[in-house]
C-alpha cells in the first residue's frame, strides 16, 4: 500500500499481510511500514506504474479485439509518426510530470 507517495513524507506498507481476518488474526504474516523514505516510495511507485501501464494496455488491446478486430496485434491508437511523444515534453501534461518524476 502506498500513501502520499509523491510527497516529502510518503508511507509504504508492505509484507505478506493482506488485511483479511485470517491474515490479521490467524496466519503468521509480516508487515513493514516505511515512513518518510522518498527513495523507497519512488521504487514502489515506479513498479506500480510499470504494472498499471502494462495491464492497462492489455485491457485496451482486449477491448479492441472485442469490437470485431480480427488481428491479434490490433492496438488502439497506433501512431506511425513521432506525435505520440509530444505530451511527454509538454510541462502542462500529466505524462510530462510522470516522465520527470520517474527519470
Amino acid at each position: 500500500m502506498m500513501i502520499d507517495v509523491l510527497t516529502d513524507n510518503p508511507t509504504i506498507i508492505t509484507g505478506s499481510a493482506n488485511f483479511s481476518i485470517a491474515s490479521t488474526e490467524q496466519n503468521d504474516e509480516n508487515m513493514l511500514v516505511i515512513q518518510g523514505d522518498t527513495a523507497v516510495a519512488d521504487v514502489y511507485f515506479t513498479e506500480f506504474m510499470r504494472l498499471f501501464d502494462h495491464f492497462f494496455s492489455r485491457d485496451k488491446r482486449n477491448e479492441s479485439l472485442g469490437k470485431g478486430s480480427k488481428s491479434p496485434r490490433a492496438w488502439i491508437d497506433v501512431v506511425e509518426d513521432d506525435s505520440w511523444m509530444k505530451p511527454f515534453f509538454d510541462p502542462s501534461h500529466q505524462l510530462f510530470r510522470e516522465r520527470v518524476l520517474l527519470s
